[in-house]
């Protein structure tokens, strides 16, 4: 009885591991071989077929055999992207539409497609050139995506993993001709930051209405700003931009005239240096006032003769202060002397700052000066020192003027020391208050 027992037991372990060996040889007789190119040969580039659209909002019906090959540099995983992805070649890259959900999973970032564009038709959105079906809808054309069961007649998968360097570019290079060869490519912008006040916004809307939001980034002359336009669905909506310098990854679009960035994700950002500028302030983290009084943490709002504080006012998305005796009770027999000064501001060694602000100004009657102070403790404006920087020329009765910018001035003096920023707003007695001068100053920046 015990022989047999042990017979058994022999008999089954055999049997496990013959059924074991046969499994596991079975599963990676099933294993699909590694993704690779199909034997297919692309006879053109993407930048010729681009070349084809010529006329904004035509449909160009493609009725001859052409493939395109590119790697995949967007897709739609987090959500910023819907049922569309990005592919590029050595010449260009193209808008491709495709009528399913999770392309990612199909078609991710590296992997290489091949594209039979004979059937499909070019248009562009707002001059952003894509690839897609002609269709009527409500009576008149349009480019739609590629239908999902259609999708496999057109698109064909091939290798994975393939390694797309972002093209370093400037914004200046960046056209939005409809076949500027960065258009729908993976590029790079290096020492930009996003601006001030948008650091404290999430990427777009996180309300029901899901809607989507611009953001501004900036290189550190100021001068090249463009905007990351985000959707409302993006898995990272709700989250708010990095606050440092440094480079950015992103897919180059444009919408008419506008240029735009579109992120893959928020990794894209390498955003981890010290921002371009020792202080900065442009206002836009704060709620317009009307006629209250500004209130900042860390500035001070000094009606130092009269009754005029300076309020915060907005203008076409923008806020920044204001101050006008217009509205005064006691001009007639009282000058006006209205200060704004900035919280404290350490400069450091080893630095060669500028300062510099933009003003708009309206009316002709009074002065707006701005100073610099190394001794101003908070509470000795009449007896601190005020280096005067510059005297802002009057505006006109007509209109205001444009946000003009005032500087640079060096503050290379300033290394080291504890400083304040301010401007004060003079009108004379008497003045009739038609006349009072409106000063809005605004964009504050020491650059390192």
């Amino acid at each position: 009885m015990k022989n047999k027992i042990i017979l058994t037991t022999t008999i089954l372990i055999a049997v496990f591991a013959t059924s074991s060996i046969i499994s596991s040889c079975k599963k990676k007789f099933d294993e699909p071989p590694f993704p690779a190119d199909p034997n297919i040969t692309a006879n053109t580039t993407i930048k010729a077929l681009k070349a084809t659209h010529t006329v904004a909002g035509a449909y160009d019906l493609i009725t001859t055999d052409k493939i395109i090959a590119g790697v995949v540099v967007a897709d739609d995983k987090s959500g910023n992207l819907y049922k569309n992805i990005y592919i590029q070649d050595s010449t260009g890259a193209i808008n491709i539409l495709l009528d399913a959900g999770s392309l990612y999973a199909t078609y991710p970032v590296g992997r290489r497609v091949f594209i039979n564009c004979k059937g499909l038709c070019l248009s562009d959105y707002n001059r952003m050139i894509q690839l897609g079906i002609k269709a009527t809808v409500s009576g008149s054309p349009s480019l739609e995506a590629i239908p999902s069961g259609l999708i496999s007649q057109y698109v064909t998968g091939g290798s994975i993993n393939n390694v797309v360097t972002p093209k370093l570019v400037t914004v200046s290079q960046l056209t939005t001709d409809m076949q500027d060869v960065n258009l729908g490519s993976l590029i790079r912008l290096d020492n930009y930051e996003f601006a001030k006040g948008d650091t404290t916004k999430t990427f777009a809307d996180t309300s029901a209405y899901k809607n989507s939001a611009n953001l501004t980034i900036n290189d550190c002359s100021g001068a090249a700003a463009i905007i990351i336009r985000t959707s409302g669905y993006a898995n990272f909506a709700a989250s708010k931009p990095a606050r440092g310098n440094g480079s950015i990854y992103a897919v180059y679009t444009v919408y008419g005239t506008t240029k735009q960035l579109v992120l893959r994700d928020p990794s894209d950002i390498l955003f981890t240096g010290a921002r371009c500028n020792l202080f900065e302030e442009d206002f836009n983290n704060y709620a317009a006032t009307g006629t209250a009084p500004l209130v900042i943490n860390g500035w001070r709002n000094i009606q130092e003769k009269g009754d005029v504080p300076y309020v915060l006012a907005a203008f076409s998305g923008s806020v920044f202060p204001k101050v006008s005796a217009f509205t005064s009770a006691v001009m007639a027999t009282t000058n006006i002397s209205s200060w704004l000064i900035s919280p404290d501001i350490n400069i450091p060694t080893g630095v060669a700052p500028k300062y510099s602000f933009t003003c708009a100004r309206r009316y002709t009657a009074g002065t707006f000066k701005a100073y610099v102070s190394t001794n101003f403790t908070g509470a000795n404006l009449a007896t601190a020192t005020w280096t005067l920087l510059a005297t802002v020329p009057a505006g006109t009765a007509a209109a205001f003027t444009p946000f003009d910018t005032f500087g640079p001035y060096n503050f290379t003096a300033y290394a080291g020391q504890k400083i304040n920023i301010a401007f004060r707003y003079e009108v004379p007695a008497g003045t009739a208050a038609s006349a009072a001068g409106t000063y809005e100053p605004d964009d504050i920046k020491i650059s390192r």
